[in-house]
């Protein structure tokens, strides 16, 4: 099958993460080539008035621990756009959802994505330079509450977007009237629909299609991922 650009299946295109891998990689180089000058003693927890309470030796883990967790949160995003890109939900179709809401939605969620993964890239690089720089916690509480009011105005736009565009609604649930939803519509189970992301019954986002082996692999991925992220800290440290 000819392979559909992703501006057309209705969601950005993978070249715009660079930016994320731009960011990881600049953040890794200074570093590796400040090795000398990171202090033998770091931060690596800061209380709920910004103030240092955790520290830890210089080590590869203390120093690349939060490159670690953009890479982690970078492939997560990077999957979750893929999928969504190539899947398109069947029941959201036979529903009647013309295919320009479809692409629409996509998209928009797509630009959300792209715009939190940015954003928590550039935050946790700020966090680093934190740690391992000396600059100084007073900025770094100014730049938490601005990323705090950017996040939160981010789900507000994502939400008025979807109910300005009409989009609300674009979810899969055709089929007998929700048959194929279940716990009150909150999980999709249908091995007919090939796609294994689909539009939340209710509400705005995505939800995955229970009916097929890869949405239970996704599912269970994204669970294993914050465990393996502490067991991997946990060797390093």
């Amino acid at each position: 099958m000819k392979d559909i650009p992703n501006n057309r299946r209705g969601t950005l295109s993978l070249h715009w993460y660079w930016l994320q891998g731009l960011l990881i990689a600049g953040s890794v180089l200074m570093a590796a080539l400040l090795w000398k000058d990171i202090p033998p003693t770091l931060t690596t927890h800061y209380n709920l008035h910004f103030e240092p309470d955790g520290f830890g030796d210089k080590s590869w883990g203390t120093v690349f621990l939060l490159n670690i967790v953009q890479l982690c949160l970078l492939v997560t995003i990077l999957g979750t756009n893929a999928v969504i890109a190539q899947t398109a939900s069947a029941q959201a179709l036979d529903k009647g959802a013309s295919e320009a809401k479809q692409h629409k939605f996509r998209f928009v969620n797509s630009v959300f994505l792209y715009g939190l993964s940015l954003l928590l890239t550039a935050f946790f690089s700020y966090i680093q330079a934190t740690m391992l720089y000396g600059w100084p916690n007073e900025a770094l509480a100014a730049v938490t509450v601005v990323m705090m009011v950017l996040v939160v105005g981010g789900i507000v736009g994502l939400v008025v977007t979807v109910r300005r565009l009409g989009l609300k609604g674009q979810s899969a649930g055709g089929d007998g009237d929700g048959a194929h939803w279940l716990a009150g519509g909150g999980l999709y189970y249908n091995p007919k629909d090939p796609a294994v992301f689909v539009p939340k019954k209710y509400g705005i986002g995505w939800t995955v299609n229970f009916g097929r082996p890869m949405g239970w692999i996704v599912v269970i991925t994204l669970i294993l991922i914050p465990f393996a992220i502490v067991t991997l800290v946990a060797v390093m440290l």
